[in-house]
């Protein structure tokens, strides 16, 4: 009785399961994109933009003004900007905002196109969210593939106040790790069978798709229009991201490093190539916090890196920390309606973590074995894990952020 039960239920999950592959392949049952209207904005100005935050007060939605102005894809690609880098922050947590609204029965706003809308884009495509946001998607994932990404893509006209130039500006924001997409979080190894040796395999894959939707339009575009890009992305959007960029850099196929920037947050390492801290990657920052331990994984004893420069944020014994700790949490109660629960003292258990488990494990492959394990689950047990993940949020970056934009005390290291 009991078998022929649990037989049913089987059978019945797989006719569940079957029936979602062929709503993905008519595009069928699937929450469609909205219709957002926008004008066309020029110059510079400042927007609010709402999206929805784990943790904070009331209702899980907040906004943070930004900042935009057309000239910044006139300047050189290679001089990190403030301004930038903290709304693309914003950016990145509006993507990870937008799943929500694809989830059938959801009354949380398209906050991606109105985002977007608000900064002047006439173009937004959340399209790769439609059947990567439900809960019958993610187990759909781990038997087809998780080494996908959910992105918004938006495009508008930006033009120089100073020569009239102008260009068609691409900005990709990747949303980060999202039900069984973390699966394909710790698929490190075997990257040299990807695109370019050495760099995470889940990682690519998940940008490979990009690249192709990117690739596909750039076709579509008169050859004489010129393009800047934007990549941007929280953990592994940014890691996503990281490597998205790195490629167009590399290729040169769909713009010139001079018309690529990336601004990405909390990023893991994402690759070993040993040309990962070139100048050729000069227009890739990767904003971090000390106190975060994702940014530290995989080990860079192990040989893993990022592309382009890190800029760290103030921790813990820097000497920009005391003065701006109180203008990063004054910004993060403002924004969020509650304290922030990061600690900066976390800055000094990160470091004591990665040095216990740098000194006993010598690569990836060693920590998956029985002993890495046992290692890996006796340093855990040193630290507070749960609250670690505070100073790994996005509202803790954007915070810190904004208390950096009008003084650029941030640590940059190639």
């Amino acid at each position: 009785m009991v078998v022929a039960l649990l037989d049913g239920a089987t059978l019945a999950g797989a006719a569940v399961l079957h029936a979602r592959r062929l709503e993905r392949v008519t595009g069928t049952n699937a929450v469609t994109a909205p219709a957002v209207e926008s004008e066309r904005r020029t110059d510079a100005f400042t927007a609010e933009l709402e999206y929805g935050a784990l943790f904070s007060a009331e209702g899980h939605r907040v906004a943070s003004e930004v900042a935009w102005d057309d000239d910044w894809f006139f300047e050189d690609a290679s001089a990190y900007n403030p301004e930038l880098a903290h709304t693309c922050a914003v950016l990145s947590a509006v993507a990870n905002a937008e799943s929500s609204y694809y989830q059938q029965g959801s009354d949380s706003p398209a906050y991606a196109e109105h985002a977007f809308a608000a900064l002047g884009f006439d173009e937004v495509c959340t399209a790769s969210y439609r059947y990567r946001s439900e809960v019958l998607d993610e187990v759909l994932g781990v038997l087809d593939g998780t080494d996908v990404v959910a992105y918004t893509l938006a495009t508008k006209r930006v033009s120089s106040s100073a020569t009239g130039e102008e260009k068609e500006l691409c900005v990709v924001v990747v949303r980060g790790s999202y039900g069984s997409e973390w699966l394909s979080n710790i698929k490190i190894e075997g990257a040299e069978d990807a695109t370019r040796d050495g760099d995470h395999l889940g990682f690519t894959l998940a940008a490979e798709e990009i690249v192709a939707d990117l690739e596909e339009r750039a076709a579509q575009l008169d050859p004489g229009v010129e393009r800047t890009y934007l990549f941007c992305g929280h953990s592994r959007g940014g890691a996503v991201a990281n490597l998205l960029a790195s490629y167009v850099d590399a290729v040169g196929a769909l713009a010139t490093a001079e018309d690529v920037r990336a601004y990405t947050f909390a990023t893991p390492n994402c690759t070993s190539s040993a040309d990962a801290r070139d100048a050729a990657y000069g227009n890739i920052f990767n904003v971090l916090n000390p106190s975060d331990l994702v940014p530290r994984l995989p080990l860079s004893s192990w040989g893993y890196e990022r592309y382009g420069t890190d800029v760290w944020l103030p921790g813990e014994g820097d000497a920009s920390f005391a003065r701006l700790e109180g203008a990063m949490r004054e910004s993060y109660l403002k924004t969020m309606g509650t304290e922030c629960p990061a600690d900066p003292g976390d800055r000094t258990a990160v470091e004591r973590f990665c040095a216990r488990i740098a000194a006993r494990v010598s690569s990836f492959d060693e920590l998956v074995s029985p002993a890495g394990l046992v290692e890996l689950l006796g340093a855990c047990t040193e630290v507070d894990v749960a609250r670690l993940l505070a100073s790994h949020y996005p509202n803790t970056y954007i915070a810190w952020l904004d208390a950096l934009r009008t003084k650029n005390c941030a640590t940059m290291r190639r």
